[in-house]
Parts: C-alpha cells; structure tokens; sequence
C-alpha cells in the first residue's frame, strides 16, 4: 500500500489531482490487472486501499472533473466484470447480481413489480363544502 499521492498541495496552490488524474489510470489498470490474475473481484474498497486513499480523500478526488472520469471508469469496468460473469459462469447470477446491486457497482434495480396494478387514492378533504358533488 502506498501513500496517497493525489491530493497532495502543489506550489501555486495547484493539487496533484490534476496532473495525477494520467497516472490514477495507470494505478487504477494495475489494481484491476492484479485482481484478474488472482480471480477475484476489483471491489472499490480493494481500489481504495491500493491507491492509499481513505473515503474522505476519494470524495474529495471526485470533485475533480479528471479524477471522477477514472473512478467512473473503474466503476463500468467493475460492471462489466460482474455482467460477464453472470451469463457466462454457471452458478454465479444471483451473487453477481447482488453485487451488481450495491450503488457503487451500478445501483441496478428490481425491475419485479412493474405492470402490478398501482393505485391512486384522491382525498378530497379541504376542497369546499359540496365541491366533490
């Protein structure tokens, strides 16, 4: 684990952020690239740690309009990771999905309950002596 180096103040007042946003890529493909040779899933938390950034830090990365292209890049990779494993391993859907689930790997929805019959009840409590008659 290294020490973050994104956020660190620059003479001028200018963050690494700015400039680190090419090398985030290069560190980001690296944690992705590591987690593939050992089989396992690239969690954002796993990320985080590798880059050497605590939660406070990543939020305050995402500011960055360069930097919030990357963890949205790491995110729909992360996606893809999970989608392609889900129709091509047998076994793994429901854990997949539940996965693809969680806000930060995609916020999929249910979409079970669409077409159920959804009611609408008007009161018409308020409205004016005799204006519902």
């Amino acid at each position: 684990m290294r020490e973050s180096l994104y956020i660190v103040p620059q003479a001028g007042g200018e963050t690494m952020a700015h400039r680190a946003a090419r090398g985030l890529r290069a560190d980001i493909e690296r944690y992705f690239t590591a987690r593939e040779e050992e089989g396992r899933f690239p969690t954002e938390a796993g990320l985080l740690l590798e880059l050497g950034l605590s939660e406070a830090e990543y939020a305050g990365l995402l500011e960055d309009e360069a930097c919030r292209r990357e963890f949205e890049r790491a995110r729909l990779r992360r996606m893809d990771w999970l989608e392609n494993r889900m129709v091509t391993e047998s076994g793994r859907a429901a854990g997949c999905m539940n996965a693809l689930k969680q806000e930060k790997n995609g916020g999929y929805a249910d979409k079970a309950g669409q077409g159920a019959e959804k009611r609408l009840v008007i009161r018409l409590e308020g409205v004016g002596r005799g204006a519902a008659e």
